[in-house]
Parts: structure tokens; C-alpha cells; sequence
């Protein structure tokens, strides 16, 4: 694809061979002097086609900032993106299988090795970063907004795992709120109408953490959540992510 760029990343901390799947701004070439705001997002070997088409139709319509796009991916043969997506995008272990719980170990993936080898490697500004995700990438990036708040500056959680673990999401929030009376950054979460017909738990728990961020009052908070109506789980992402990334850059079109 025109403007996209696949970088290999080996983790000393996981020992894990990474891919980012990274889209370029359409300016990058044209002025070596600017540099652009990052927006890092979950299941890039699933949804890199998607989010590059959602940025191409707002910067379009104007509704959004140019940007670099990066996806998270993994490198090898005949891969099983469902088992590596769900060890490292969960924060704790729930299977004697040990197929859970790799999250806190990716998010120091994120933090110290992925990060930096974008900043080094290209023109982003490190003073706007943000961070989507689906379902389990969803939960991992609100395990991340309450366990290390700033490493971004706002947050896209389409359909999170809200009640994973019985409820541990609660407890990190819960934990956060109890130490600290502002939350600085943007966050934009939706829930899906028809998430799934056999678990209607999973959209009451999104609907009752949302709530909960809600009444928090948050000093510093920028906060829009969303049931998108007649949508289900996996197909509820363009609609999500179109409205997050309208929603997370509304301040820089400001300026």
C-alpha cells in the first residue's frame, strides 16, 4: 500500500519478533521540517486497511490532523494472532493455560521499545501520542489509561472487555480515582447495541463501567461515550473508530 511502511521490532523484554505497520503522513515528504502527531492502535494485522481508509476519508473531510498511523503486529509464519493478541493485550491471568496476562510486559514493549524506535525513526511529535483498540485491544487500553496515564495523550476503546477478569477493570480505576482527582487526557468509548446475542453481560458491562467514568467528574477530562445502535461487536469498528479519531483530535483542529 502507497505510503506504508513495515518496520521489524525484537523485544528484549518479551523476546518476542514484532511488526509495526506504520502509515505515513501524506505531507511527510513534502516538508522535512514538520512533524505530526502518532496514533498507536491494537490488531494492526486485522485492522491496518481499516484505520488507513478512516484517515484517508477525514483528512478528506478536514475532520481530522495529518498523522502517522501505527499498528501493532507480530512477525513469522502460519501465526495464531488470536492466542498472541490474547496473551498480550490482557493485564492478568485468567487460564491455567497461561494464554493470559501478558499485558503488563506489552505495555513495557509499548513504552520502551516501540515508542522510541518510532520517535527515533521518524518526525512524530511526542507531545500528542494516542492509543486505540478493539474488544481485548480495547481492554488493554484502558488497563493502560489507568496503570501508565501518561505515556498518552488520549484514548480509543471500541468495544472493551470491560468486565474481563470479574471486573479487574474496575479495581485499576477504582485504585486510580482513589489517588488522584484529574485525569488529563481524552478518552472516547463505545459499546455496541448487539455486541453478542449469547453474552448479554458483555454490553451491560461497557454500558456500567461507562457510567462509572462519568460520574467521576474527572477534573481535565475529555470523555464522549457511545452505544452505537443496531451494531454488532467486530463491525462496530468504523463507526467507532471514525467518531474517536473525530472525537481525540478536536483540540489540535482548534488551534
Amino acid at each position: 500500500m502507497r505510503g506504508t511502511e513495515i518496520r521489524q521490532v525484537h523485544s528484549k523484554i518479551t523476546g518476542q519478533d514484532y511488526e509495526l505497520i506504520i502509515n505515513l503522513p501524506y505531507s511527510y515528504q513534502k516538508d522535512p521540517t514538520k512533524h505530526y502527531p502518532v496514533v498507536y492502535f491494537c490488531d494492526g494485522f486485522y485492522d491496518f486497511a481499516l484505520l488507513s481508509m478512516i484517515y484517508a476519508d477525514q483528512i478528506f473531510d478536514q475532520t481530522i490532523n495529518e498523522c502517522f498511523l501505527v499498528g501493532f503486529s507480530y512477525k513469522g509464519e502460519n501465526l495464531d494472532y488470536g492466542k498472541l493478541r490474547s496473551f498480550d493485550y490482557s493485564p492478568t491471568s485468567v487460564e491455567p493455560t497461561g494464554q493470559t496476562g501478558g499485558g503488563p510486559e506489552f505495555l513495557k514493549v509499548v513504552e520502551q521499545e516501540f515508542i522510541p524506535f518510532i520517535e527515533k525513526n521518524y518526525r512524530v511529535d511526542p507531545g500528542f501520542r494516542a492509543l486505540g483498540g478493539s474488544s481485548l485491544g480495547g481492554l488493554f487500553v484502558l488497563y493502560t489509561l489507568f496503570t501508565r496515564t501518561d505515556l498518552f495523550n488520549a484514548y480509543i476503546a471500541i468495544s472493551p472487555a470491560a468486565l474481563w477478569d470479574r471486573g479487574w477493570l474496575l479495581g485499576a480505576e477504582a485504585e486510580y480515582h482513589a489517588k488522584h482527582a484529574d485525569l488529563p487526557v481524552s478518552l472516547y468509548m463505545t459499546g455496541a447495541e448487539k455486541e453478542f446475542s449469547n453474552d448479554p453481560s458483555f454490553i451491560e458491562g461497557i454500558k456500567f463501567f461507562g457510567a462509572v467514568l462519568k460520574k467521576r467528574n474527572y477534573e481535565h477530562f475529555r470523555y464522549e461515550f457511545r452505544v452505537l445502535d443496531d451494531a454488532y461487536h467486530a463491525s462496530s469498528k468504523p463507526e467507532g473508530y471514525t467518531r474517536g479519531m473525530q472525537f481525540i483530535f478536536a483540540p489540535l483542529l482548534k488551534k
